[in-house]
């Protein structure tokens, strides 16, 4: 490695565990000349290639310091919270979204929101571009704009579909919004287990066959509460049994291209653009913005059409046009790329550690599930060991978790297991809080038999 990537690599590790903090100023080239034995021009190159990725920036005749950007991870500091995740508004630049904002009020000062509940025709001209850089082949005809993803949920689990089935079968565990949704309405639902291997595809052809499923719902990758990703072989094995026996996927990705994984290509790319409804979300990315893409078969444009007209009285979904605007500007401009890398790069830093960590404990009493892709894992506890106990002896080192309880429709499947983020926690915060928590899962665990 050249001594400019290492002073690189070190000062991004200080910026992320904040041992030098938004606004700060950075030391100077000689201090830092001097501690790597290098020249300041070798010193200035690293401090450049911070600016060009926007970590840092400049001040005439001051020095450089550590900008307002994605390396803010934590909302507070009096504790560790590994139980939501959800990033804080602060984890978008609010440099890169002063520039966004800026100049899509320019573009679009005389828009108004009544173009069509499908979006501005620019952004829609755009998007399918952009879907295809992740493998989502479709037509500007298949694309609907949505503020998120759960209000589409709740809508297409009660619109009719044009098969007549009427029975939701949903992986579990499960998001807990949406399974919390499904407990409320008035709708059959079947579940189909979901472990760190995958889904059983032999159970899930059983149920499309056998059963009257309306749609099959999943999250193929960035699993929440799990952490995992289906392999390639079960995403274009669930898509061929759907299109066999007349079922609809709704693949759920709502943490969009956020987390990049290495030669992952979605449900939908088997999809010949049928029976597949892919719903993606850009609120990981761009907390700032509430806006998402849904991709519709034609076969359901017309139910769709009507979802997002009779939405206009009840439950507006269609993004509001600054929302739009911005991510258009987004797209177009480099800070998408840019937001991506970076997010990525802390993600797959923090998974490392987890999977390092977690690699030394006893699998009797705890054993990781998932830290592969996203901001989630799990951990599965030992059956003696009790998670409400847990959960309150972290709560008194201000250590927060939650139990998975609430993402298994059915109770008594719920395998006594806690499900922890990444979201809102440095690198060196994670590994303390990890090392807390086994150590009171030893304390829990010492009445339980060798």
């Amino acid at each position: 490695m050249k001594i400019y990537e290492q002073i690189c690599q070190d000062l991004k590790e200080d910026i992320l565990n904040q041992r030098i903090r938004r606004g700060e100023r950075l030391p100077s080239l000689l201090s830092l000349s001097e501690k790597y034995r290098c020249s300041k021009g070798t010193v200035l190159k690293a401090y450049e290639e911070l600016r060009s990725q926007h970590i840092i920036y400049s001040k005439p005749q001051s020095g450089f310091y550590v900008a307002d950007n994605l390396m803010r991870e934590e909302g507070h500091y009096e504790g560790y919270f590994l139980d939501c995740g959800n990033p804080v508004v602060g984890s978008f630049s609010t440099i890169d979204a002063h520039h966004c904002l800026h100049i899509a009020a320019e573009m679009y000062s005389t828009y108004s929101l009544d173009i069509s509940y499908r979006g501005i025709p620019s952004l829609n001209e755009i998007l399918p571009k952009y879907l295809a850089t992740e493998d989502i082949h479709t037509k500007k005809e298949h694309i609907y704009l949505i503020q998120g993803i759960t209000q589409i949920l709740t809508h297409l689990t009660l619109a009719p579909f044009p098969s007549g089935k009427k029975t939701i079968l949903i992986e579990s565990p499960s998001s807990k919004h949406y399974v919390s949704f499904l407990r409320q309405s008035n709708v059959r639902i079947l579940t189909v287990k979901r472990d760190e291997k995958g889904i059983d595809l032999k159970e899930l052809e059983h149920y499309f066959k056998t059963e009257e499923i309306k749609f099959f719902y999943t999250i193929p990758r960035n699993h929440n509460p799990l952490g995992t990703k289906l392999s390639n072989h079960q995403r274009k094995q669930i898509m061929e049994l759907a299109l066999k026996y007349d079922v609809y996927i709704v693949e759920d990705d709502y943490f969009g291209d956020t987390h990049k994984l290495p030669k992952y290509v979605p449900i939908h790319y088997y999809s010949q653009n049928e029976n597949c409804i892919l719903l993606r979300s850009m609120s990981k990315i761009l907390p700032l913005f509430r806006i998402g893409v849904a991709v519709i078969p034609e076969t359901l444009w017309k139910t769709f059409d009507t979802i997002s007209q009779d939405g206009y009285y009840y439950s507006y979904f269609m993004p509001d046009l600054i929302s739009q605007a911005a991510y258009e500007v987004y797209l177009k401009s480099s800070i998408h790329e840019k937001h991506s890398a970076q997010i990525t790069q802390a993600i797959n830093t923090k998974l490392k550690t987890v999977k390092r960590v977690v690699s030394t404990w006893n699998p009797k009493y705890v054993t990781l599930v998932g830290a592969e892709s996203g901001y989630y894992f799990s951990l599965r506890l030992h059956p003696r060991i009790k998670v409400d106990t847990l959960i309150a002896r972290l709560q008194k080192k201000r250590i927060y978790i939650v139990s998975t309880e609430s993402a298994f429709y059915h109770k008594e499947s719920y395998d006594n297991s806690i499900r922890l983020t990444i979201s809102k926690i440095t690198v060196l915060h994670l590994e303390k809080a990890l090392n807390a928590i086994y150590q009171i899962v030893l304390d829990l665990s010492k009445d339980i038999p060798e």
